[in-house]
């Protein structure tokens, strides 16, 4: 038996595992993957002391496991098994976590205002970090500035952009959470607007062409589904297109690597390419595998060895360790099973956040906070992009956080 206390201070420790993960995500892969796992080895034991299998049987953690099976059996059919399953095999950490924060939430009714609370300090401290080493040439660490890119804590991985970007909507969707039931006041409103307005300007200061673009989607989805005034829809995409066509003048630098540069890479020539020619290769070596494995593909992050093989390389560039893509990556790892899998998943919140737009219930605030949890999930798994590696860890990690927030969320819980 499990004492009340025992329990009590168990979901405290997952709490704060949960909440701590946006702040690791900076640190690097290492450590957040080490909290999520610590998080979901100790849930299923959790789970098998108590026996409450039956709390598995849902259609999310149904579904996840279905994607599961597919993505081991590849593994197992793949040319390179114990590669593949190195990576396939803990993937079920995944769908642990899920139900480890549903059922955390469940637990601790504030868990999502300490999500709030970390991400505001991360935000906070990734704001004051990437400005001054934007203005310097160096941050507090006195990491240099890559040529017009800024990566902050980062380092050499220039993905400060792509975590502020993915974060931003799960951001948005906490505020609406937490404000809903105090009023508000208008010092506090115009503080929150200048805090969004120097997050989006750091996507802009990082130089990361991906997320500006995923930025200007999320802004758009932002102003056409969010439950707000059309007067305040207004001013918010004047307000950033104003704001981004001065920073494009005035930083003529910026302007080239993200506008200039990124068409003539998709253009080139009379041609057109996918993302420039690098990942176009990239994405047909992708099909070329896929041709060979139709139906599960090579296996999940084989893509890196049989880019090398010459039945499937078209040229000494082709090799990479992913395509920059998800979509190709699935369709050459995971083949037409695993793909439909993830396609299915994106047509599916897509429908949400349209059954969202005409909720008709009073609880707008409830769901302005779903449309952004949906929208974070929707810009990081949408198919056109370029992208980092599907199966990598801290890709993973930032894919996986919405959807067990949405997850949690849509179990009935009462915040």
């Amino acid at each position: 038996m499990i004492s009340n206390n025992f329990k009590k201070y168990f979901f405290i420790f997952l709490s704060y595992n949960i909440c701590l993960i946006p702040f690791l995500l900076v640190t690097g892969p290492f450590l957040p993957d080490l909290s999520l796992s610590i998080c979901s080895l100790s849930y299923i034991v959790y789970i098998i002391i108590k026996k409450e299998f039956s709390i598995f049987k849902n259609i999310f953690f149904i579904f996840f496991l279905i994607f599961y099976f597919i993505i081991v059996l590849s593994s197992f059919l793949s040319e390179n098994i114990l590669f593949s399953l190195h990576s396939s095999l803990p993937y079920i950490r995944f769908g642990l976590f899920i139900m480890c924060v549903w059922h955390t939430a469940k637990e601790d009714k504030n868990l999502f205002n300490k999500i709030f609370i970390v991400i505001t300090v991360v935000f906070a401290l990734l704001i004051f970090d990437g400005y001054l080493q934007f203005f310097t040439g160096t941050n507090i660490l006195n990491y240099e500035k890559i040529g017009v890119r800024v990566s902050s804590f980062f380092g050499d991985e220039l993905i400060l952009g792509s975590y502020v970007v993915r974060f931003f909507p799960i951001y948005l969707g906490l505020y609406y959470l937490i404000i809903r039931k105090r009023k508000t006041f208008l010092y506090e409103k115009l503080f929150f607007l200048i805090f969004f307005v120097a997050i989006s300007i750091l996507i802009f200061i990082s130089g990361e062409r991906t997320a500006f673009g995923l930025l200007i989607m999320t802004i758009l989805l932002l102003i056409f589904f969010l439950h707000v005034s059309k007067k305040l829809k207004f001013v918010i995409f004047f307000s950033f297109i104003s704001i981004f066509v001065i920073l494009l003048n005035i930083y003529q630098n910026n302007f080239t690597r993200l506008i200039i540069e990124t068409k003539d890479q998709i253009i080139n020539q009379d041609d057109i390419f996918f993302f420039g020619p690098l990942r176009n290769e990239y994405a047909n070596v992708s099909v070329n595998i896929f041709k060979e494995n139709i139906i599960l593909g090579s296996g999940p992050r084989t893509y890196r060895i049989n880019s090398k093989d010459e039945k499937y390389k078209i040229s000494d560039l082709s090799w990479n360790t992913h395509p920059h893509n998800i979509s190709f990556q699935l369709l050459a790892e995971t083949g037409i099973a695993g793909t439909f899998m993830i396609f299915f998943t994106f047509g599916y919140f897509v429908i949400i956040l349209f059954r969202e737009l005409y909720n008709k219930s009073n609880n707008s605030i409830l769901s302005n906070f779903k449309i952004c949890i949906v929208i974070a999930i929707i810009i990081n798994i949408f198919p056109f992009v370029p992208s980092g590696n599907f199966f990598n860890n801290w890709m993973s990690i930032v894919i996986y956080y919405p959807v067990a927030m949405f997850v949690a969320s849509s179990l009935k819980l009462k915040y």
